[in-house]
C-alpha cells in the first residue's frame, strides 16, 4: 500500500503524515478507504499500522509526531484506543470522507 520508505523529511504533524500517505495511495484505494465504515479502519491498521510507525519513526525518534498522535488519541471521539498509527489512519479516513466518497447525484 505504501511502497517507499520515508527517509529524510519525517512528518511532524498528523496532517503532514496524512498528506504523505495520500500522495502514494492510488485513486481506487482512496475511494475504497473513503467508503469504509469507521469500524473497518482497524483492519487497515492491522495491515499497515506497523509500517506507518516504522516509516514515520514513531517509536524511534519522531517524538513530535508521536506526541501529537497521543494527544489526539486522548481527545479522540472513538476508534483509536490510544494507538498512534490508528490516529493517523483515522485522520486519513476523515480526509477521504470529504474528498473521495462517491455520492449519488440526482
Amino acid at each position: 500500500m505504501f511502497p517507499k520508505p520515508i527517509d529524510n523529511d519525517l512528518p511532524l504533524t498528523i496532517d503532514d503524515a496524512v498528506q504523505l500517505l495520500l500522495a502514494d495511495l492510488p485513486l481506487l484505494d482512496r475511494t475504497r478507504m473513503g467508503a469504509m465504515e469507521p469500524e473497518e479502519l482497524d483492519w487497515i491498521n492491522r495491515m499497515v499500522g506497523l509500517q506507518i510507525a516504522k516509516d514515520f519513526r514513531l517509536w524511534s525518534g519522531n517524538d513530535i509526531l508521536l506526541g501529537a498522535c497521543l494527544e489526539a488519541a486522548g481527545d479522540s471521539e472513538a476508534g483509536t484506543d490510544g494507538d498512534p498509527t490508528m490516529v493517523i489512519i483515522h485522520a486519513m479516513w476523515k480526509t477521504l470522507q470529504d474528498t473521495h466518497v462517491l455520492r449519488l447525484v440526482k
